[in-house]
C-alpha cells in the first residue's frame, strides 16, 4: 500500500512537471546557466499565428522555478480555468533565482534584477510568442517572489502593466518581522549579503516595495493585487495591511486581501485563482 502511494505521488509530480517545458539559458550578467520554466496555454501549437500575454512569476525563498507547478498545482489549475471559460490563455514564465531576492547586491556582486529585466524578459518575448507590450505583462511572486514583483514592478512600471503577490515579504520596519533563534540569524545573514543592513538600511529602503509605494506618481499606473494569510508565520500581514492602507490613504486603486491562513504554497495554492484573474483581466483590458 505504501509502495503504491509513493508510485502515485511520483507519477503526479512527474505528469505536473511535464505540464511545464524546463530549460536553462547562459545570463552573462551572472556568469552562469539560469534554470527556468515555461508554461504555454493549450492553444500555443495549434495557433502558430497567435501572440499572448505573458506572466512572470517568482519563486519563494529556499525554492525553485518548479514549485509554481509541482507545490501549487497552478497549470494544470490554469488549464481548468481556460477550459471552463472562467480565464483567457497567457504564457507564464518561471525563473530560478536562487534566496537573490531578485535584487542587485549591494555590493554588485551578483546583479539579480539586472538578469531579470536586461536579460530574461527579453529571451523569454525572443523565444515565444509573446504580446510584447506593457499592458500584456504582468509579474507576480509568493513570499520572496511577491516582494520581488512588487519591487520589480514598482521601479520598473514602464515594463509591466500589473503585479501580484501572495504573501509578501513586506516590512516597514525589519525588526517587525516574527523571525527567532538560528532562522533570525540565517536571515539577517542574508539580507546583509544582499542589501548590507550591518553598514545601514538605505539600499534595503531603496529596493523596499512599502518605501517605493510611496510616491504612487512614479507607478505610472501599475495595476495591483496583493493578499497575505492572517496567520502568517512571519507576521507579513501587518506589512500588507500598512501597504493596503497607504495606498487607500493616497487614492491608488489597488485590490488587497486577507485572508484566513498560514505562510507558503499552503496558503497560496488557494489563492492563485484570484491573482491569475486578476492579470486576465488586466491583459484583457477589463
Amino acid at each position: 500500500m505504501i509502495r503504491a502511494l509513493v508510485l502515485l505521488l511520483v507519477f503526479s509530480t512527474q505528469v505536473l512537471a511535464q505540464r511545464v517545458e524546463y530549460k536553462s539559458f547562459q545570463s552573462k550578467i551572472l556568469g552562469r546557466d539560469i534554470g527556468y520554466g515555461i508554461y504555454l496555454p493549450p492553444s500555443y501549437k495549434t495557433s502558430p499565428a497567435k501572440k499572448y500575454p505573458v506572466l512572470y512569476f517568482l519563486h519563494g525563498a529556499f525554492e525553485n522555478e518548479m514549485r509554481w507547478s509541482t507545490l501549487g498545482q497552478t497549470d494544470t489549475k490554469l488549464d481548468q480555468w481556460i477550459a471552463e471559460g472562467k480565464i483567457g490563455e497567457f504564457i507564464v514564465a518561471l525563473p530560478s533565482a536562487a534566496n537573490s531576492f531578485y535584487t542587485n547586491t549591494r555590493d554588485g556582486s551578483e546583479k539579480w534584477e539586472d538578469m531579470i529585466i536586461t536579460e530574461f524578459i527579453p529571451m523569454i518575448e525572443s523565444a515565444n510568442r509573446v504580446n510584447a507590450t506593457r499592458i500584456t505583462r504582468g509579474i507576480s511572486g509568493t513570499s520572496m517572489g511577491g516582494y520581488g514583483a512588487l519591487k520589480l514592478a514598482m521601479k520598473h512600471p514602464d515594463l509591466f502593466g500589473s503585479a501580484s503577490a501572495h504573501s509578501a515579504v513586506l516590512l516597514q520596519d525589519l525588526s517587525a518581522a516574527r523571525v527567532s533563534g538560528g532562522r533570525l540569524q540565517m536571515f539577517q545573514a542574508m539580507f546583509d549579503h544582499i542589501f548590507g543592513i550591518n553598514q545601514d538600511l538605505t539600499y534595503w529602503e531603496a529596493n523596499n516595495p512599502m518605501t517605493l509605494a510611496k510616491d504612487t506618481k512614479k507607478l505610472n499606473g501599475l495595476k495591483l493585487y496583493f493578499d497575505c494569510g492572517t496567520e502568517d508565520r512571519y507576521g507579513f500581514e501587518v506589512g500588507t495591511r500598512q501597504l493596503d492602507e497607504m495606498l487607500t490613504k493616497a487614492g491608488y486603486a489597488h485590490e488587497a486581501h486577507l485572508y484566513p491562513g498560514g505562510h507558503g504554497w499552503d496558503y497560496a495554492r488557494n489563492h492563485t485563482s484570484e491573482s491569475m484573474l486578476f492579470h486576465w483581466k488586466v491583459f484583457s483590458g477589463k
